[in-house]
């Protein structure tokens, strides 16, 4: 098997995470009610709607906080997963460094 290259996953994952979180905060500013009944079906019925109210308005700064966040540590997360694939692998096939 070919080894992964950590700097690739890592960079892929926190794009691919980049992506889908600029898509929810769009979700959120277009149709917030909707995107809110969306997750409270994710969580099992779990209400939501009670982190709405009072809540901090959404600004640009707090998107490109949490976007930023998110991505961090998505390339962490897909970089770890990358070192310790390729380091199992070595452990099954006999060749572990």
């Amino acid at each position: 098997m070919n080894r992964l290259n950590p700097w690739v996953i890592g960079t892929a994952l926190a794009l691919a995470l980049a992506v889908l979180y600029a898509g929810c905060a769009a979700a959120f500013a277009l149709w917030p009610q909707a995107t809110l009944e969306f997750f409270n079906a994710w969580f099992h019925g779990l209400n939501l709607s009670g982190m709405q109210s009072g809540a901090k308005p959404f600004t640009l700064g707090l998107f490109v906080y949490g976007l930023v966040g998110l991505s961090a540590s998505a390339f962490v997360t897909g970089a770890l997963y990358a070192l310790f694939a390729n380091w199992l692998n070595g452990l099954s096939s006999g060749k572990s460094k």
